[in-house]
Parts: structure tokens; C-alpha cells; sequence
């Protein structure tokens, strides 16, 4: 059984979990086609998938890769949802209404929980406002960002996951923008009713995607303090080699947050040509990150775009040394 992910985080300074790695990429680098503005969702899509009698290539696939996260240290996985807003969902599929959205969601959620057992910790996946518009990793959200009903945007799939027992820890993964931050950070109890996370997408030099400093931030998590079911903060897709000198500013700026940080593997991604390759500069380990990282009461570690299985053995095996 379980201990509450509120209980462990605040209860239990000296446990670390180990988060799943890259899920998107992996699907993809498997041989799942996520060519789509949906990307990861898109297996989730096919009537088949829903067959139990008969278990497609696709399920497969994604039942092994949370097979294989288990198997290499992960305790803490997440749903495949980042993609999944009633937004984007509601543009591109046939699926038009609250109710068959829902449902949507709820069997994606049944199967991540299926997938992973009962005594691992399931993360319900919500991808920022910025990834209906590609923009997790510019943090321009228009014009007029602080106009946008970022509520309205989240309900569905909020309201959702906190009524869904499947979940442990609903998580608000690479937000690039302030505005977007500060609406997240202003909802209380009756907009979200569980344990939260806020994870940031930030610049290789320091703050959001936005040009938000690392000081701003800090002024906007004490003006917005009134749920205390945010139990962590943090980064993810942010660069390998500037993870440690990131997450150690966030954590001078909240001081009070436990964090939560799962960079890229270290490759460069192009935006224009889609590709990934090699940085030459790149001499960092994770073992080195992971050195690092502990000073600054980081309670989650995994990996994001393009980290594998053997990245999460890496990280469980020098988590274990350095406790």
C-alpha cells in the first residue's frame, strides 16, 4: 500500500522519488506514430486499442515501456495525457462534448493505472496552454496573455482528474508563461482539489520561457499561497546542462517548495528541421546531476524528452548512493 504523496513529500525529507522518463519520444522511438497536434494521445484514439480480447501492437508497446520504467526505478509515472486538453481533443477528433471527452480521459487514466499496479504513484499529466499552440518553449501566448481564461482551458480535464481515485498528484508540466503560472497559482481548494505540482519550462539563462526572472517568480508563488494542495514545484524539458544551476536559483527563490525536475537527455532539439542530435559540448553524467541536485531538497527525479529506461536506472542507482 501506498503512502499518500502528501504524506511522503512532507512527511519524509530524506525519501526521493524516481520519476518515468521520456513518454512521447519513447512511444515514438518504438514505433508508435505520434505525427499529430494530439501526439501522444494518438494510440489512445484508435477503437482498437480499446479491444480487450485483443491486445494491439500499440497497447502493447505502451504496457512495455511502463513495464520497463518499473524494472529500471520508477515509483512515480505519469498519465499519457500532456496532450490531451478538451481544446485540442475537441478540434481534432469526433469526440465533441464534455461528457465523451471525460471519458476519454477516465480510460486513459484506468489504463496508466492498470499499466503501472497499485503500489506505484500515478502523476495526472496536463500539458500548459502553450501546447495547443507550440509554444512551451517560447512562452508567447499572444498579444494579450493575461486576457486568456486559462480556467476554462483546464476545467475539463481538471475536474477530471480530481475526482479520479486512479490519480495520486495532479501535475502542470513545462508552464512557460507568467500569466498562465499566476492563474494556476491563484485557484484554491474548490478548483483543485488534490495534490498539485507547477513544473516550469525555463531558459537556459535563468526564468521562464517568457523572460519572467527567476525574482519575479518568486514574488508571484508568495502573492499566490492560498492551496495548500500545492505540495512541489519545479522544471522539466529544460537542458541537462543547465538543470543543476536552474533548479538551485528556483530553489533560492521558493525555498519552502520541495522540487520536482526531469531535464532532457542532453540532445538539442531543432525545431525547424524536427530533429535531435548530439550536443558536442556535453560532458556532464547524471551522476554528477544528481550530485547536485540533492542540495537543493529536490523530492522527484526523472527525465523528459528523450530519456529512456536506462537514463531512470542511472538516476535510482545514484539516488540510492547519495541518501
Amino acid at each position: 500500500m501506498r503512502v499518500p504523496i502528501e504524506e511522503l513529500i512532507r512527511n519524509q525529507p530524506d525519501e526521493v522519488l524516481v520519476s518515468d522518463g521520456g513518454l512521447g519520444t519513447l512511444l515514438e522511438s518504438r514505433g508508435i506514430n505520434v505525427s499529430s497536434p494530439l501526439w501522444s494521445t494518438v494510440p489512445f484514439l484508435k477503437d482498437d486499442f480499446w479491444d480487450s480480447e485483443t491486445k494491439t501492437s500499440d497497447r502493447n508497446i505502451i504496457e512495455g515501456i511502463y513495464r520497463d520504467y518499473i524494472t529500471s526505478g520508477s515509483r512515480i509515472l505519469s498519465t499519457i495525457t500532456y496532450q490531451t486538453s478538451f481544446a485540442l481533443i475537441s478540434t481534432h477528433t469526433e469526440v465533441k462534448t464534455i461528457e465523451g471527452y471525460k471519458q476519454l480521459i477516465r480510460n486513459i487514466t484506468s489504463f496508466c493505472r492498470s499499466a503501472i499496479g497499485e503500489d506505484n504513484y500515478l502523476i495526472g499529466s496536463i500539458g500548459p496552454f502553450g501546447a495547443r499552440l507550440g509554444a512551451e518553449y517560447t512562452g508567447n501566448y499572444g498579444d494579450s496573455p493575461s486576457n486568456i481564461n486559462y480556467l476554462e482551458y483546464f476545467k475539463p480535464q481538471l475536474e477530471e482528474f480530481n475526482n479520479n481515485d486512479d490519480i495520486d498528484i495532479i501535475g502542470f508540466e513545462t508552464v512557460p508563461n507568467k500569466y498562465e503560472l499566476e492563474a494556476i497559482l491563484s485557484w484554491d481548494k474548490s478548483v483543485i482539489s488534490k495534490p498539485y505540482y507547477v513544473s516550469l519550462s525555463l531558459l537556459d539563462n535563468g526564468g521562464l520561457r517568457d523572460g519572467t526572472s527567476f525574482e519575479e517568480i518568486a514574488t508571484i508563488f508568495k502573492k499566490y499561497s492560498n492551496n495548500d494542495n500545492l505540495i512541489l514545484t519545479g522544471a522539466n524539458c529544460i537542458s541537462f546542462k543547465y538543470a543543476s544551476e536552474n533548479i538551485s536559483k528556483l530553489h533560492q527563490a521558493i525555498p519552502t517548495l520541495p522540487l520536482i525536475v526531469y531535464p532532457n537527455s542532453g540532445e538539442i532539439y531543432d525545431p525547424l528541421t524536427k530533429k535531435w542530435t548530439i550536443d558536442q559540448t556535453f560532458g556532464l553524467t547524471w551522476e554528477d546531476l544528481i550530485k547536485e541536485l540533492r542540495t537543493s531538497n529536490v523530492r522527484i527525479v526523472g527525465g523528459c524528452c528523450r530519456t529512456t529506461p536506462d537514463d531512470i536506472n542511472k538516476i535510482k542507482d545514484m539516488i540510492t548512493k547519495v541518501k
